[in-house]
């Protein structure tokens, strides 16, 4: 067994298999005319060896040749054959770079639909390995390998078809290679996909183990966990050089056997001629011609086992690919909410929402909530009531076990704004511009907009202080933004996005209490027609909300304005008062 603990989905064969289909069937028309070129071209390549094959009956038998005439046919054929072969190899190579790209937005379009907590709960590595060597495995063969397999496939079987028309009887011991080929084909192909499949869980074992312990550098060094740290990588990649040469000693068994298939036709070949010829079966030009295809197709014949080989440790790499891309865990991450018709002016409603991480334990009990278009609702409570899960089932990032979640109708099919979304305490700045960060929310937005929005959160200073203002380049390599400076990019996409219902999961933290509170006042500007639902700890965003929902144990004990929950005596007034001591204290001034 791997080190690893959580691991990603894998497709079973028949998946894979149904996938594969799917895909030839996509592109049938552009693989049809790869394959006639192919086949166009290949006859071309049939013509040379016919026509020396002819040279040599005529010599033979002293008849008259003409050698410019002979000549000129073999340069004709070899000429429109090398064009074929280009024109075919290009449309190969394009196609098999569009399949790979497909598969590559399968992929993280499947990731990023996976339930977050699945793709949390798997190591650091699995996501690492299937995003990149499991890619680059199936990348050589999508772009070089299909291609040339289509052209070693197609080559193989004219050549052999233009054998048997020339000489029947001769062409059988083109055959003979074919047993010793389809005996160790089955044996090797019985036993790759396990081997490389453990392969490949093993090296994402190793990816785990480098990235953990360099993520975790300052736990280790704290608690002394060197010696258990290393000790834990050798064990994986211990377990990653064994796996590693069980492929290899499978090719060592059944690829010599493979190549002696197909090299041995040309041996027959000669020998079977030459009897053929003593008994007046068969002519010297024929036995020439198929000999010269049989070396010929030496070649292609290589290419297709090279690609066969390669193919193996490709169809590991797209069975864990196609696993997450067709997870159907991740087929239930459609969003936990649907349009229907709601009372007049309510944005969102739900009702009796449970749920739980783990089953049979709930987190959230029986949750009723309505919000009103354009009303901003503050969630409050202590670490752990259900606060941030219930703004991850709104935002249909987690599956509710029960209950359901309505959004309005947006009433017009042209409007392209997103019903709900969440915005949480981490930031992540993209590599790009400060213009290429807020514009992949809004590829249109006019540089008027963009600075709006800069305004909006009190970023348009640092903005204009940097020496290429928006056309500044952001990232490790580049120009690094402070924690406050990338919370300030992140509203200012929020902004330009403007949902319908916003939810801001501690989404003023890194930022000072005067920003925090700038952005809440201009929040209702900028943002007219949003819904806004914030989950806060600090309660004087409480203050400006129109409704306050307090939650304790996963459910929802109080609800309504500031001002009247805090006539109540109840929970929300122990959490203000307990609040406004923390805030009023020597160590925490405000």
């Amino acid at each position: 067994m791997s080190d690893l603990t959580h691991t990603l989905p894998v497709a079973d064969a028949h998946s894979v298999g149904r996938r594969v289909r799917d895909l030839l069937t996509r592109f049938r028309g552009r693989l049809t005319a790869i394959v006639a070129v192919h086949a166009a071209a290949t006859a071309c390549g049939l013509i040379p060896p016919l026509v020396l094959g002819e040279i040599i009956d005529r010599v033979s038998s002293h008849q008259q040749l003409s050698l410019l005439q002979s000549a000129s046919v073999i340069a004709v054929a070899l000429l429109v054959g090398a064009v074929l072969e280009f024109t075919a190899a290009k449309w190969s190579f394009i196609l098999g770079e569009r399949v790979f790209s497909i598969l590559r937005m399968q992929f993280l379009t499947g990731l990023l639909a996976m339930p977050l907590r699945h793709v949390e709960r798997a190591d650091a590595g699995e996501i690492l390995s299937r995003s990149t060597s499991d890619m680059d495995a199936l990348q050589e063969v999508t772009r070089t390998g299909l291609p040339e397999t289509i052209v070693g496939s197609v080559t193989t079987a004219m050549t052999l078809g233009c054998a048997f028309v020339i000489n029947p009887l001769l062409a059988l011991g083109c055959l003979v290679g074919f047993p010793p080929i389809i005996l160790a084909t089955r044996w090797y192909v019985r036993r790759a996909e396990k081997a490389y499949g453990d392969e490949l869980e093993a090296r994402a074992a190793v990816s785990s183990q480098v990235t953990e312990s360099v993520r975790g550098h300052e736990v280790v060094e704290t608690l002394g966990l060197e010696a258990v740290r290393k000790t834990s990588a050798s064990r994986a990649v211990a377990r990653a050089v064994e796996t590693a040469s069980e492929p290899i000693r499978l090719e060592q068994r059944a690829f010599p056997v493979i190549q002696v298939g197909y090299h041995l036709p040309l041996l027959v070949v000669v020998g079977w001629g030459a009897w053929l010829v003593r008994d007046g079966s068969a002519d010297v030009g024929q036995v020439a011609a198929i000999a010269l295809y049989m070396r010929a197709i030496l070649s292609p014949l290589d290419d297709l086992i090279y690609w066969f080989g390669e193919a193996q440790p490709a169809r590991a790499a797209l069975a864990r690919i196609l696993g997450v891309a067709t997870d159907p865990v991740a087929a239930q991450r459609a969003v936990p909410k649907e349009h229907a018709p709601l009372r007049q002016q309510e944005a969102l409603s739900v009702q009796r929402l449970s749920f739980g991480y783990v089953d049979g334990t709930s987190v959230l009990h029986d949750i009723d909530l309505t919000v009103h278009t354009g009303e901003r609702v503050c969630v409050v409570g202590a670490s752990g009531a259900g606060k941030t899960t219930l703004a991850l089932l709104l935002a249909g990032i987690l599956t509710p076990a029960s209950g359901s979640i309505r959004v309005a109708d947006p009433g017009r099919s042209d409007d392209s704004r997103l019903d709900i979304v969440l915005m949480t305490q981490e930031d992540h700045v993209f590599g790009g511009t400060v213009a290429d960060n807020l514009t992949l929310v809004r590829a249109d937005a006019s540089e008027a907009a963009i600075w709006h929005a800069l305004e909006a959160v009190g970023a348009d200073g640092w903005v204009k202080s940097m020496s290429d203002v928006l056309r500044t380049t952001l990232g490790a390599d580049a120009h690094t933004l402070t924690p406050a400076q990338a919370r300030q990019l992140s509203l200012a996409r929020l902004v330009l996005m403007k949902p319908r219902v916003l939810i801001l999961d501690e989404a003023t933290a890194g930022l000072s209490e005067e920003e925090s509170k700038r952005f809440a006042t201009l929040l209702p500007t900028v943002l007219q027609d949003t819904t806004v639902i914030q989950i806060a700890h600090d309660l004087w965003a409480a203050q400006n909300s129109d409704q306050v929902v307090v939650m304790e144990g996963g459910k929802i004990v109080e609800q309504g304005s500031h001002a009247d929950l805090l006539s109540s005596e109840g929970a929300y007034t122990r959490l203000w008062n307990s609040w406004r001591s923390a805030s009023l204290s020597p160590e925490q001034p405000r």
